[in-house]
């Protein structure tokens, strides 16, 4: 089966949850409901918390102008709004495949993995692996699965200078997705690096806190009461359960051991 293919501006929670696992369409769905009904959305980005794999495709938050450098055995890609996006593809290397998943380094999940390629021409074939599990708000969860294959084509004018990157993204993830999902979008040349503004480097500084699960605002003085989450085990979901979700019981999981 071909691998579904997403629109940022116009894709409806259904046909999302159309390519989630059942699990994973609990959690969008709980994520929804706290965005909608509560008014207590947790947005990683709100607290200065990592804003994880997937925010390299959410367009406000890589809408400043990128940076890309080219070398025969590294590709460098740096973005961000809220947070710094980095991507290294690791031209020519190979992955450890002894493990939960494959990996250059050690078998410890990155936020934004590991990435390896190689060049077919002038087109560049990657893989990243080794990815921490986390969430992009208005997006579903992904697990420490998630893999990407990506492809980076060149797009050029009459002359044969280069005017763009085709950018297309296969996305793998066998605890969250029922199938693939594909992404693909243009980034447009605006200069080289003998003019425009350098690359600001982001400094994500905390004025919200989660304050008895809602996004508080505070100012430079005050103390207050703020409980550590657990970075690791789904933050935002901790809050929701704490402070909105007493007395509501989860779907039964379905009885393996039953004949119906």
């Amino acid at each position: 089966m071909p691998p579904a293919t997403f629109s940022r501006t116009g894709t409806q929670f259904t046909t999302v949850l159309s390519v989630l696992t059942p699990e994973y369409q609990q959690r969008m769905v709980q994520d929804a409901y706290h965005q909608g009904n509560t008014n207590a959305p947790q947005w990683p980005s709100q607290y200065c918390w990592p804003e994880g794999f997937m925010r390299r495709w959410y367009a406000f938050a890589i809408q400043f102008p990128q940076t890309v450098i080219v070398t025969p055995k590294l590709f460098q890609m740096t973005a961000g709004v809220a947070d710094n996006f980095v991507t290294n593809v690791y031209i020519g290397r190979q992955f450890n495949m002894d493990g939960t998943v494959p990996r250059l380094g050690p078998a410890v999940p990155r936020w934004y993995g590991e990435t390896i390629g190689f060049w077919d021409h002038d087109v560049l074939i990657t893989w990243t692996s080794n990815i921490q599990g986390w969430a992009a708000h208005g997006a579903f969860e992904f697990s420490n699965k998630m893999q990407t294959i990506e492809i980076y084509t060149p797009i050029r004018d009459a002359k044969g200078q280069v005017t763009a990157l085709n950018h297309e993204a296969v996305f793998y993830d066998p605890e969250a997705l029922v199938e693939p999902i594909r992404i693909i979008r243009n980034y447009a040349r605006i200069s080289g690096f003998d003019e425009g503004a350098p690359i600001e480097y982001i400094h994500c500084i905390p004025t919200i806190y989660p304050i008895k699960g809602h996004a508080t605002p505070v100012t430079p003085g005050s103390v207050i009461e703020y409980e550590i989450p657990d970075m690791y085990g789904r933050p935002w979901a901790q809050l929701w359960e704490k402070y909105f979700e007493k007395g509501m019981e989860k779907p039964k999981e379905e009885d393996i051991f039953s004949f119906k």
